[in-house]
């Protein structure tokens, strides 16, 4: 029998070539009334997949009826178009797009601290949501600002609409997982809605796959749902346009691989992380870039500049230089470009050609000779190529002028200066009147040019220090005072004529005039704008912009103070961290908006109750840091209480109603003996999670020393090994025996059981990662690798009779996407079903019941069998056993280790083995650990045994390797 997936697209292929030129003509007519979709861009399955959702939806079985309904109605028109477009899958769904998009982003975060993220063809933006979700997730796990871009382009405008609202459906919202649901997503009226906080930093432009690339570069593209539904000419022309607007280094995600196997001159798979792909650098031959190109470029700049010889000959001098140097172009050409120098700056250039290599790139400060004066200036000095060619750019920073303004040359040069020039430009005297002022600086201090002249300069540019201090020496003092060509840049405020008080960059120099001091140059450039930015920035990178609290960053960066001043002997300091109890419940029920306003209401009773020596900060979500100092003796565990107290008598109003508080706390002593910042801080956190699991509204100390702490710290501490030993190919897979009651030389079935190999390569007992896995997510990641191995091995085994079972997770069951991945890899490696077993814990199943049911009769119809694991623990109803279609039921071993003392586990044992045994199941004990034990059991009439009395668990390696050498 094909697998149903199989089948479906077998049947979607025949429908596909039934749609014939004349009927796809039709089709896109009646959309192009209605949408800019060209189907001559997708492939005809794609195509033909759509318009069968959509003649379900009418209860139409004829595609000639179909078409013939689309050229009357605009709004089925329509509708297919909607299918068409936002035919995504939600990336939460597509598991391994979901884990190899997570693993990748840190790598990203590091090269792009604001990452800016294209979504082509983004539908109702579910996808870029959901990267929106994960972005400022990853950016909080590392203390960086929320902050990303995040272009999303389709040509639907309605559908780029409902995308800007923010809005999930329900369907999308639940495959979120919960700790990201709880943060960003707000469920009201059958509807999910992102923060507005992400929403705002994602733009939605209408714009077709045609049309030019929004402007790059980006660090990541999601074609997730689009390079593999377009035909290859499509495919060729978008991927040719994402290489172009990705960055090297960047990432595309794509959702089907085999679509990128025709482009790997365009796109390479980066590592084993499937679905991410790094753009191709196309080889860069030396001399590519034409003399012309440095010509042309040169010509059209107003920086000043010219292209030397190998030699340091001048070739070439643009517009700007002449003007300066005064002299004609062809005096210029084939002489030394250390005539633009005074002698000894000459020589320091031809140095630095004589040692400049091909792609460097030198600065020299260094003056340059004008007829009446030497203009301060910046020379960049750049090799692009091995060829003869050094391009030369004088970046002129300031403009020396002449005391003798009367002179006409100085005046051209003046001339010229000012027109260049788009700062504001004073020239000063030396005895400190105003010679020159242009328009800049008249837009900037607030005087005319003509009241301006002839004052002096402490009347008009009148500066305080950033400060605020008046009491400084003024630049112009300096100049006149020193005959030195330096150049100087200082920041500054400035007090306009009319009152305003700006922050400038002040640079200046003095004029030099035939040896002599002749008057001072400052050039002004307003950075009032810039100035307010950064510090709003600086407030940004250090709070939080919710409640005004000391973010993540700057909270760890007072704990590594607060850890180095232990060290030295301070005193003793507390770490608590603070997460508010059923937070959730509020934002669900009340809204985010009433969320966010009762941590900011939280926050100030926090901080009403600290005292200077302590800091506050927000850390995440509705979790707060508190850092209290001045701790000694019981004050710490007073305080600690003071805060619960507070809390408890604490109401929140909103409309109207009243709303009891709690919060759990985790507390961690900061003293000499303390580890890292990374170790203090997951120690408070797990004392945390301790008294939420001890039934919050309490605190928890690490130095009590809590079981539970210890057990929260060690899974948190193994979620980044299971990480990395899936990285680096560490997972084994072991086996165990299963024999007959009554025929223990006999093997009926093998239970396969992943292992995990540590740094220092010896196994980790499954107690200590599967529990971290489960709780941190990870089990769906490692249930697919041990399915891949598993398959892999049995199908290089004789078919011996032997049953080889696999363990599925509760987490696994519930992912839509993996049934098809377990059908497709039993299809890829031909095991018959008839030698799989998959066992799913009574837990597990009773927790997904209606998902294992599916999951069991589709891959039962295939010829699989199941078993239901861990029978008993979950003290269930028999009664499931009903509404669950398996072969075989194993007794929980709990009670199969104490049913020789204990009647009452005996009697356990003996009601599951008589239920199984009516029902037609096949029994079987786990955990048999001695003979006595295997005659207990054969005496009840259980049918199979499992444990230690029959064998430890070997590596599977070494079944495989015996069955290679015994077949040769």
């Amino acid at each position: 029998m094909a697998p149903p997936d199989t089948a479906r697209d077998t049947d979607i292929d025949a429908a596909a070539a039934q749609l014939g030129e004349a009927q796809r003509t039709q089709v896109q007519a009646a959309l192009s009334g209605v949408s800019a979709i060209r189907l001559d861009d997708y492939r005809r399955h794609t195509v033909m997949r759509h318009l069968q959702t959509r003649m379900r939806a009418c209860e139409i079985d004829d595609l000639s009826a179909y078409v013939a309904l689309l050229a009357q109605d605009t709004r089925e028109a329509a509708a297919l178009a909607r299918e068409i477009l936002d035919a995504s899958t939600v990336l939460f769904r597509d598991p391994e797009a979901y884990a190899s998009l997570s693993r990748c982003l840190p790598v990203l975060l590091d090269a792009s601290p604001q990452p800016r993220v294209w979504v082509p063809a983004c539908g109702g933006g579910e996808d870029a949501l959901s990267i929106a979700m994960l972005l400022a997730e990853a950016q909080a796990a590392i203390e960086a600002p929320q902050r990303f871009d995040i272009v999303a382009t389709d040509v639907d405008e309605a559908m780029l609409q409902r995308a800007r609202e923010g809005g999930f459906g329900l369907g999308a919202a639940a495959a979120v997982p919960s700790l990201l649901s709880q943060r960003y997503l707000r469920i009201a009226n059958g509807l999910a809605q992102v923060h507005p906080l992400l929403v705002e930093q994602c733009r939605f432009v209408c714009q077709a796959l045609s049309d030019p690339a929004p402007a790059g570069p980006f660090d990541l593209i999601d074609s997730r749902n689009l390079v593999g539904t377009l035909q290859m000419p499509m495919q060729r022309r978008v991927l040719e346009q994402f290489r172009d607007a990705l960055r090297p280094g960047g990432y595309l995600l794509v959702g089907r691989d085999q679509a990128m196997a025709a482009h790997s001159d365009l796109f390479q798979r980066r590592g084993t992380l499937p679905g991410i792909y790094e753009r191709v650098e196309p080889p860069v031959q030396p001399g590519d870039f034409p003399a012309d190109a440095y010509r042309a470029a040169l010509l059209r700049s107003t920086t000043p500049g010219a292209v030397l010889d190998a030699r340091g000959r001048i070739l070439e001098v643009n517009p700007t230089l002449l003007r300066l140097s005064g002299r004609p172009a062809d005096e210029l050409a084939g002489q030394p470009a250390t005539m633009l120098l005074p002698p000894a700056d000459g020589e320091r250039l031809t140095a630095s050609l004589a040692s400049l290599a091909a792609g460097e790139r030198v600065q020299i400060d260094a003056p340059l000779r004008t007829p009446g004066a030497l203009l301060p200036a910046q020379l960049l000095l750049s090799r692009w190529q091995s060829g003869p060619l050094a391009l030369v750019l004088a970046e002129w920073r300031l403009s020396a002028l002449p005391a003798a303004a009367e002179s006409r040359k100085s005046a051209v040069v003046l001339d010229a200066s000012l027109k260049l020039m788009s700062e504001s430009l004073i020239v000063v005297d030396t005895a400190g009147r105003i010679l020159e002022f242009n328009r800049s600086a008249e837009r900037l201090l607030g005087w005319p040019r003509e009241q301006a002249i002839g004052l002096s300069y402490a009347s008009v540019l009148r500066l305080v220090g950033v400060g605020g201090s008046s009491a400084l020496t003024h630049p112009v003092e300096r100049c006149l005072a020193t005959a030195d060509l330096q150049v100087r840049a200082e920041a500054h405020q400035l007090l306009s004529r009319d009152g305003r008080r700006l922050r400038i960059k002040l640079s200046y120099s003095t004029l030099i005039a035939e040896g002599l001091i002749a008057g001072a140059l400052l050039l002004l450039e307003d950075t009032t704008e810039q100035t307010l930015l950064a510090d709003e920035l600086e407030y940004r990178s250090s709070h939080d912009a919710l409640t005004g609290l000391y973010n993540r960053g700057e909270f760890e960066r007072r704990i590594a103070l607060a850890l180095t001043e232990a060290r030295s002997g301070a005193a003793l300091r507390l770490l608590c961290y603070v997460d508010v109890d059923q937070f959730k419940v509020i934002n669900d029920t009340l809204g985010h908006y009433a969320g966010d306003e009762l941590l900011r209401q939280l926050a100030a009773l926090f901080r009403a109750h600290l005292g200077p020596p302590d800091s506050l900060a927000r850390l995440g979500g509705d979790e707060f840091g508190i850092l209290l100092g001045d701790v000694g003796g019981e004050r710490g565990r007073v305080l600690v209480d003071t805060l619960l107290n507070a809390v408890r008598e604490f109401r929140f109003i909103w409309e109207g109603k009243s709303y009891a508080i709690t919060v759990s706390i985790g507390v961690a002593e900061i003293d000499d003996a303390s580890g890292d910042i990374v170790s203090t801080l997951a120690d408070a956190d797990a004392a945390c999670y301790s008294a939420k699991d001890g039934g919050r509204d309490r605190a928890r100390w690490v130095s009590d020393g809590h079981v539970e702490i210890r057990a929260r710290h060690a899974e948190m501490t193994m979620v980044g090994r299971i990480g990395k030993a899936l990285d680096e190919g560490r997972f084994l897979l072991y086996y165990e025996d299963v024999v007959g009651t009554d025929a223990t030389h006999q093997v009926f079935y093998r239970e396969l059981l992943v292992r995990m190999r540590g740094d220092d390569g010896r196994l980790v007992q499954p107690a200590d990662f599967i529990a971290a896995a489960e709780r941190y997510y990870l089990m769906s990641a490692l249930d697919r690798w041990v399915i891949g191995a598993a398959l892999a091995g049995i199908a290089q085994l004789p078919a011996d009779g032997v049953i080889y079972a696999i363990n599925i997770s509760g987490m696994s069951l519930s992912d839509d996407q993996f049934l098809g991945h377990v059908t497709r890899l039993i299809e890829h490696t031909g095991v018959a079903p008839e030698r799989i077993c998959f066992e799913i814990t009574e837990t597990a199943a009773i927790s997904h019941l209606s998902e294992a049911v599916r999951f069991i009769t589709h891959l039962a119809d295939l010829g699989c069998r199941f078993a239901l694991d861990d029978f008993g623990a979950g003290m269930a109803s028999f009664s499931y056993l009903k509404n669950l279609p398996v072969q075989f039921v194993k007794i929980d071993g709990g009670f199969v280790r104490s049913m020789q003392g204990s009647p009452v586990d005996r009697g356990m044992v003996e009601a599951i083995n008589r239920i199984g045994h009516d029902m037609g199941l096949c029994t079987i004990a786990e955990h048999v650990e001695d003979h006595a034990a295997l005659q207990l059991l054969a005496t009840i009439g259980v049918d199979w045994v499992q444990g230690k009395v029959i064998g430890e668990g070997r590596p599977f390696d070494e079944l495989l390797a015996a069955t290679t050498t015994a077949a040769t």
